[in-house]
């Protein structure tokens, strides 16, 4: 199966996104809905079937994007795939979304004995490199594929327990260094496997948020760890990743100004607009449907007129913006809210 683009649209998303990277026009904007296993739902698999079958994986995708004609692809490995090769517990229902079961370094003194994940040791991890290279073959030159690799703090939280972990910063510091020296080297070594079929990284760092953590520990065990894998990206893939952060970031935007950030996701809580102005002239803007108000259970008016705000308020941005949910669109989000998000994002631009 080969993708093919939307029939309503003039351009491919590939060509949409060289265009908008050189600030010339584009045909719609872009839009990224983040989903991932509900894409099964589409061939009839469940969700363990879609993280365990690569082949029935990229046909989910492909049907999705079949269907949507949305702006890029991702497989994975993500925060799970990654917790998983270093030990961890994933579990994966039948249906709904992969969750984390209980921690797995329950002693630092393990990491005495644990040592990088890769392909060549982590079998898991084979897995999602089977699945990039069917999908890159199948949407090469039509629509761009970027992986999710997670991000260093949140796989290091889940390791350890996130309660357990952030007790840690202030009680272990050398430990936690330790740990997130081991989750970057891992997520290098996954960078090295994926790059050959990717066409950008994505990065998620959810427990990162200033919810959660202060700007100190944001600049001091965060900032150092994103940036040298973003650093390592660039120079695998040609290209600068995205990232997301979940919940009220604006604490730590200076520090996104100083990152070499392609595009910054936002939580659906933050101002488009205040975004724009503040990060918009360094990085793509991407944000940021209320996933569970407007798209799990929201009216086809409410998503139709919350679609049409957040463009009004993100338009003219520097760099760019790409209409996207504000984080994963729920499970049970029924499909014909994605073809409405799409149909109205296509409406606007006439087509």
């Amino acid at each position: 199966m080969r993708a093919e683009a939307n029939r309503r649209d003039r351009m491919t998303p590939h060509e949409r996104r060289i265009a908008m990277e050189r600030g010339e026009e584009t045909d719609r904007i872009p839009v990224i809905p983040f989903i991932g296993e509900i894409s099964g739902r589409l061939v009839g698999i469940s969700s363990r079937e879609y993280w365990h079958d690569a082949a029935k994986m990229v046909e989910a995708e492909l049907a999705a994007f079949t269907r949507l004609g949305h702006d890029e692809l991702s497989l994975g490995p993500n925060t799970c795939g990654i917790l998983e090769s270093l030990g961890g517990t994933v579990v994966y229902p039948e249906e709904g979304m992969p969750y984390f079961d209980g921690a797995y370094l329950k002693d630092y003194r393990m990491l005495d004995e644990m040592e990088p994940a890769s392909a060549a040791n982590a079998e898991r991890l084979l897995f999602f490199r089977e699945a990039m290279e069917r999908m890159k073959e199948a949407a090469d030159g039509i629509v761009d594929v970027a992986p999710s690799i997670g991000g260093p703090f949140t796989i290091a939280a889940n390791l350890r327990g996130v309660e357990q972990f952030l007790r840690d910063l202030r009680k272990e510091p050398e430990q936690v260094q330790r740990l997130l020296r081991l989750v970057t080297d891992t997520m290098k070594n996954c960078v090295d496997m994926v790059a050959p079929f990717a066409d950008g990284i994505r990065l998620a760092d959810p427990v990162a948020s200033p919810a959660l953590i202060s700007p100190r520990y944001f600049r001091e065990l965060v900032y150092p760890y994103l940036v040298e894998i973003m650093e390592y990206a660039e120079e695998k893939t040609g290209k600068r990743p995205s990232l997301h952060i979940c919940g009220n970031t604006k604490k730590v935007w200076e520090y996104f100004r100083e990152m070499p950030i392609r595009a910054i996701s936002l939580d659906n809580i933050m101002d488009l607009g205040e975004a724009k102005e503040a990060l918009g002239d360094r990085m793509t803007i991407v944000g940021n449907l209320p996933p569970v108000e407007c798209l799990l259970e929201g009216s086809e008016e409410t998503l139709r007129e919350e679609i049409r705000r957040e463009t009004d308020l993100a338009k003219g941005s520097p760099k760019g913006y790409i209409s996207a949910s504000g984080c994963d669109v729920p499970y049970n989000t029924d499909f014909k809210k994605l073809d409405i998000w799409m149909d109205e994002v296509r409406a606007m631009a006439g087509l």
